[in-house]
């Protein structure tokens, strides 16, 4: 039998929302890789090959009249699948952003409260030591997260 082949092919360089775009329009994906992408729809089985950022579909055009009207509606699905990835990517980097800079926040925070604990544990053992020299007997008691020393003169 012979035919008169024909190729039809859409612009989708992004396999991810080719794939997306075809569940849109109605389709089965039967299997797909990065090169090809097999599919049904509308009670046919198609296969689109990839090539130079291209899908491409060769039928035959004595026994495929009108049943290749959903070619007509991939290019919009494909744009609006590529709308959702580069929103979500965007989404994804500034939450990664703001993710590091929590982290980097943290991390200055911790910082900080360490030195703070250092200078404040460094002041108490100034205290310590010079109240013994000065013969100082030291009571300390902690409130509200504050250290309170009272000095009491032994004998």
């Amino acid at each position: 039998m012979s035919g008169v082949w024909q190729e039809r092919s859409v612009p989708m360089t992004d396999h991810e929302c080719a794939v997306e775009a075809l569940e849109e329009i109605g389709a089965t994906i039967l299997a797909d890789n990065e090169n090809q992408i097999r599919l049904r729809i509308n009670g046919q089985e198609w296969a689109l090959q990839r090539s130079h950022g291209r899908y491409s579909l060769r039928y035959n055009r004595r026994t495929v009249r009108d049943s290749l009207a959903w070619m007509n509606n991939i290019g919009g699905a494909y744009e609006r699948a590529v709308v959702k990835k580069l929103r979500r990517l965007r989404t994804e980097e500034e939450t990664a952003q703001l993710e590091s800079e929590r982290e980097a926040v943290r991390a200055e925070r911790e910082a900080f409260e360490s030195q703070r604990q250092q200078l404040i544990e460094e002041r108490r053992q100034e205290i310590l030591e010079k109240a013994e020299t000065l013969g100082y007997r030291v009571t300390q008691t902690e409130e509200s997260g504050q250290i309170r020393m009272v000095l009491v003169r032994t004998g």
